[in-house]
């Protein structure tokens, strides 16, 4: 997972909502059907959902919504709060089932990477005062920060462990070799390789293309095998 998407998911809409009384739960299939744009419950739950039993907090859903909110001001902000709110859940509610998945095969994050994508982070607030400055308007700690950078490593082991397994037929790995066999050729090379040498790229190439499909697909199978309820 690139480092511009685990930093979008650390912009942090400011304010917190107060703990409330929740509403019966639906699931998430249901809770898609009404207006996602509907009035928001008042006022908002602590608790936004719960995946396999493990609760969502508002607090966690809000560093999407501000990525979408950002774009609004004044009235049309307040206006677009409730649908911006929703869609975050929505993809919380993903991250979290591909984490759970991921720990429950035993996954882990990349320690260079995490430790990597941490100091690139931190580069980009050189002072001490621009990096708390930077924390802060997220609602997070140097803790909570490295804990959400770990847990966005250890969804991409997962993908690309599920990446690994996808199997690719003969016949489509023949087919993308044969639509642009020298594709595959060693730099310099004045004739394509045989199907045989170059089948490894060519199956690693059809993968890479296919990344959306399998992550969906994925998560089709996580969301319908996953108790799912939802408070927003």
């Amino acid at each position: 997972m690139n480092q511009a998407r685990c930093a979008a998911l650390l912009l942090v809409l400011a304010g917190c909502a107060a703990p409330a009384p929740q509403p019966a739960p639906t699931s998430l299939a249901a809770s898609a059907t009404p207006d996602p744009a509907r009035p928001l419950p008042l006022p908002l739950p602590e608790v936004v959902a719960r995946i396999n039993g493990q609760p969502i907090l508002i607090r966690q859903i809000l560093p999407i919504a501000k990525t979408a909110l950002d774009r609004w001001q004044g009235a049309d902000r307040e206006e677009h709060k409730p649908e911006a709110l929703r869609q975050a859940l929505a993809h919380y509610i993903d991250r979290e089932l591909l984490l759970q998945e991921a720990l429950a095969r035993g996954l882990k994050a990349d320690t260079v990477k995490v430790d990597w994508s941490y100091d690139q982070m931190r580069r980009e607030h050189a002072s001490e005062e621009a990096w708390q400055s930077f924390l802060l308007r997220q609602g997070l700690d140097e803790q909570s920060f490295k804990a959400e950078l770990r847990a966005q490593h250890t969804v991409a082991a997962l993908l690309d462990d599920e990446t690994r397994k996808y199997v690719v037929s003969e016949k489509d790995a023949r087919s993308v070799y044969d639509s642009n066999p020298m594709a595959f050729a060693a730099d310099g090379a004045t004739e394509p390789p045989s199907f045989e040498s170059a089948r490894p790229r060519v199956e690693a190439a059809l993968r890479q293309s296919k990344l959306e499909a399998i992550q969906s697909g994925l998560l089709a199978r996580l969301r319908g095998r996953a108790k799912i309820e939802v408070f927003l």
